[in-house]
């Protein structure tokens, strides 16, 4: 792109003074050179812009839908249907078409001279300023082997030297090249001149042996209108890129940069997609030329890359609030430690917090985790209750007058009305703890070095004991929170692994193999390491069967929305009706797969039509099981039926098939002739029946 733009810079003056004399501004620049400069700066955008139709500002191009629409490349204005003003072109081409080969079917004028006078007025027409403007252009250009400096002709027989790296441009030879012999000779030989004179010669070779067979060839017809639609396209191109270089020199950089990032949010621009899916959506904004093509892509890969964070940070956020919402709900519904889930799901499974936990699996777990907390309370529960019957036990017994010779026997009979006495459950802890206290009694004496013994041996054995309750408590409680911090972090594997699948596995067409090299690229492969490699294969196949699904359901929602689609419709003709839906092409299947889910949803479409009208006439009151013989006796009664059935759609359903309707109703008339008179509505139902009176109570 370097020696593109260089091409068209003024000697001396770079890239911002093209055309010019060395030294001079851009208000000094030649029209040629300006126009040459504009046209290389726009030749990217030209070749991104669709080809504008027969002259006019109308471009033909197709929506991501693969339907066709027309673009104005000057207004910007788009339409699905085609303009007149391409309508009218369109005509006046074929007009002139025509007229083009009515005119060739006459004789040529044999009289050369009259053929020279018929062309040199054409010449005349030429401006001398487009002349001139046409020889200013650069023409041809060559490199310097073993520099970066370039030779550059243009049409009015002038050179000048150009380097690309520096964007520098001169007349005279550069001082590092003056000594280069080979450059004289470039200069004696200019390569446009060599092709034109091989060109010429060719010319004059073959023009003999044309002339001597007596035909003289007819001169090529020049077609205005292709010029036009070049330049039509070209300048409107043009001038849009000029308000926009305008316009990023007086804007600053922050601002066009905010503004285009404004633009990709506007238009709704994926996180998970890439450029060139999302082009179409923003290239005819105005916004979309205040940056260079390095600068949009820069923008755009930061704005995706943000807004997929915030993204998965709002999809986190709502994760954690559905699971608290969900805990509340728990909190409210007064679960206790040995409640069950499936009690649970049957008693609020209609309300909107449990509804808002997708998988059933999800809810499961979370309400797991709420009754392990809960048994973990009333654990803690119970041993602050134990520890608080025993301090209370004791002082019961301080209480009454005991000493080391006091028995248990005799003093539990005196203990068991206190209801300190009864909180401590089990009878051989209460005698444990009353051979405790009596042992801290003396004789009687003052004996106070072995009581303090006692009483420091009890101490710490009961220290020890307490330390390995704690113990135990504690390694219990780690091992909980060492299983929970496992699972969490094998669900965040399962939710990243999934997220990954979603993001690069869009087709249900590929297998496990080819894909794991493209997961395998992205980072987030590495997050799913505690997930082994036939649960990751799990995964993918469950994904793949989603997409398949919803697929399948695609198709068949568009089988039921396509109007002339009855149960007899054959494939061939269904296809004509559908095939340019894009849910037809977006069903990844061949065409004979295509088939067999047509003849599957015709197939359960007929069956629960059939099921519908047997609902139907079970329905009907006017169908009894005399029907039968009323319809041996005359036709009127079946006709009379029909009539009736005709009202009801799934009557109406199976137009198509009138045979096996008729079939059906006469099938469900035998059966109830079959059957007879239907017993009374008591005999099924025994609670109808009504009470014998007793005698004498009346």
């Amino acid at each position: 792109q370097r020696r593109v733009h260089g091409m068209g810079a003024a000697p001396g003056a770079g890239m911002a003074q093209m055309g010019a004399a060395p030294g001079a501004g851009m208000a000094q620049m030649s029209a040629p050179f300006r126009n040459m400069m504009m046209m290389n700066m726009m030749r990217p955008m030209m070749q991104m812009l669709p080809q504008t139709l027969h002259g006019t500002l109308w471009a033909e191009t197709l929506a991501p839908s693969g339907q066709k629409y027309y673009y104005n490349v000057k207004t910007m204005e788009t339409s699905w249907e085609k303009p007149d003003e391409v309508v009218e072109a369109e005509k006046a081409v074929k007009d002139q078409n025509a007229e083009t080969t009515d005119d060739g079917k006459h004789d040529k004028p044999s009289d050369p001279v009259a053929e020279k006078t018929e062309v040199e007025p054409k010449k005349e027409e030429v401006k001398p300023q487009e002349e001139s403007k046409d020889k200013a252009k650069p023409v041809a250009t060559k490199g310097i082997a073993g520099t970066p400096w370039c030779l550059v002709w243009t049409g009015d027989d002038r050179v000048f030297f150009f380097n690309p790296t520096t964007k520098l441009s001169l007349w005279e030879r550069p001082d590092d090249l003056k000594q280069r012999k080979d450059i004289d000779q470039m200069l004696s030989d200019p390569p446009h001149k060599a092709k034109s004179a091989s060109g010429e010669t060719g010319g004059a070779s073959k023009k003999p042996a044309a002339t001597a067979t007596g035909i003289e060839p007819e001169a090529k017809k020049s077609r205005p209108d292709e010029i036009r639609v070049y330049d039509a396209s070209k300048e409107a191109t043009i001038e849009q890129e000029i308000r926009a270089a305008k316009e990023r020199a007086s804007v600053p950089l922050e601002t066009r940069m905010q503004q285009f990032k404004e633009m990709l949010e506007e238009r709704g621009v994926s996180a998970f997609s890439t450029w060139e899916k999302e082009l179409h959506k923003i290239v005819f904004d105005s916004r979309y030329v205040l940056l260079t093509a390095k600068e949009r892509k820069q923008i755009f890969d930061q704005y995706v890359r943000n807004r997929a964070d915030e993204e998965r940070q709002e999809r986190r956020k709502m994760v954690k609030q559905i699971k608290d919402e969900f805990f509340t709900l728990l909190d409210d519904a007064s679960i206790i430690s040995k409640s069950s889930f499936s009690d649970f799901a049957m008693k609020f499974g209609k309300d909107e917090r449990f509804k808002r936990v997708d998988k059933m699996r999800d809810r499961e777990v979370y309400f797991n985790d709420y009754i392990s907390d809960l048994k973990r309370k009333d654990k803690e529960l119970a041993l602050e209750k134990r520890d608080r019957c025993k301090k209370d036990f004791i002082e019961m017994l301080k209480e009454y007058d005991l000493d080391n010779k006091s028995r248990w026997s005799k003093m539990k009979e005196k203990l068991s009305s206190d209801s300190r006495f009864k909180a401590v459950e089990s009878s051989s802890t209460r005698e444990d703890l009353f051979r405790d206290y009596i042992s801290t009694l003396d004789d009687g004496g003052n004996d106070n070095e072995r009581r303090e013994q006692d009483r420091l041996k009890r101490i710490e054995e009961s220290l020890k004991d307490r330390e390995n309750e704690v113990a135990a408590q504690r390694s219990e409680v780690s091992r909980g929170l060492d299983k929970e911090r496992l699972r969490y972090r094998k669900d965040e594997a399962v939710q990243n692994f999934k997220s990954l699948l979603s993001d690069l596995i869009r087709r249900c067409d590929v297998d496990w193999k080819d894909s794991r090299r493209t997961l395998k690229k992205d980072s987030r492969w590495d997050l799913a390491d505690l997930l082994d490699r036939d649960q990751k294969e799990q995964l993918f196949d469950e994904h793949i069967n989603e997409l398949t699904k919803k697929k399948r359901e695609k198709f068949h929602e568009l089988l039921q929305e396509t109007e002339g689609v009855s149960l007899t419709s054959t494939w061939k003709e269904v296809r004509r009706l559908i095939r340019d839906d894009s849910r037809y092409e977006k069903f990844p299947a061949s065409d004979r797969r295509k088939e067999r889910e047509f003849e599957d949803f015709i197939k359960t479409k007929f069956l629960q039509a059939k099921a519908d009208f047997k609902d139907l006439l079970k329905e009907t009151k006017n169908i009894t099981y005399k029907s039968k013989r009323q319809i041996e006796e005359s036709d009127t009664h079946l006709k009379d039926i029909e009539k009736v059935l005709e009202l009801d759609r799934r009557y109406l359903v199976l137009d198509c098939v009138p045979e096996e309707r008729r079939r059906i109703l006469m099938g469900y008339v035998y059966e109830l002739d079959k059957k007879g008179v239907p017993p009374p509505p008591t005999a099924s139902e025994p609670n109808r029946r009504p009470l014998p009176v007793v005698p004498g109570t009346q």
